[in-house]
């Protein structure tokens, strides 16, 4: 007769342990998440304002048919719409004050964690005190973290996720790949442009008699 091994019952200690790992995981991911973001749109933001002072010079500097101007006054309005909406998000979301939430959450957890590791044998009593300060400390940072954190944590540790399928497992490399992709698109675009136009407003003759101008008057020509 032959006897299939049963898998080991989880232990409340146990138990414990590991969803404080993947709590301290999760949210450590969640706050690198954030301030990625929020770097990207600041970095847009910024090059986005650029793009509007150089669009607004360039007529200055190059001589241009109306519908050239007409083209570059309705880019400047687009670009101006996208700094307001973006400085707006990123005031109403608080990026910055999330991601230290999450990442102090993280560290209180990873504490704890380390402090009931350090105890070998805990009764019922200690236990419960443990489970009591982990749960304070969730309540404490109110701000929780997103789908994504979680499947970036999945995919970091695969041998705690055994029985994960191998569709679940693509559809959170894809989530994962698809956050921010349109930032990062429109941050590259912005870039391009504002290098461009910039690129273009140097090389014009009315820079350089500008620039030179400038030098002649400080008697460095």
């Amino acid at each position: 007769m032959n006897l299939q091994m049963q898998p080991q019952q989880e232990t409340a200690r146990e138990k414990l342990l590991k969803d404080m790992k993947r709590t301290k995981g999760v949210r450590f991911n969640a706050s690198i998440r954030i301030e990625e973001t929020e770097r990207k749109r600041t970095s847009s933001t910024a090059y986005a304002s650029a793009a509007v002072v150089v669009l607004t010079l360039l007529p200055v500097f190059f001589p241009m048919p109306q519908w050239v101007e007409n083209a570059i006054a309705l880019t400047t309005v687009g670009f101006s719409i996208f700094i307001l909406a973006s400085s707006l998000l990123q005031s109403a979301n608080a990026g910055p004050v999330k991601a230290d939430q999450l990442h102090r959450c993280a560290l209180e957890v990873n504490s704890l964690r380390r402090e009931l590791l350090a105890k070998p044998h805990d009764d019922a009593e200690s236990l419960w005190s443990f489970s009591s300060r982990y749960d304070e400390i969730l309540r404490r940072y109110n701000v929780n973290h997103d789908t994504v954190d979680y499947d970036k944590y999945r995919l970091e540790h695969p041998d705690e996720f055994p029985s994960v399928a191998a569709e679940d497992t693509a559809s959170a490399r894809k989530a994962i790949s698809r956050t921010d992709h349109a930032l990062n698109i429109f941050m590259t675009t912005v870039v391009t442009i504002t290098t461009g136009l910039t690129a273009l407003a140097v090389g014009s003759p009315l820079f350089s008699d500008i620039i030179n101008g400038v030098l002649r008057s400080f008697g460095l020509q």
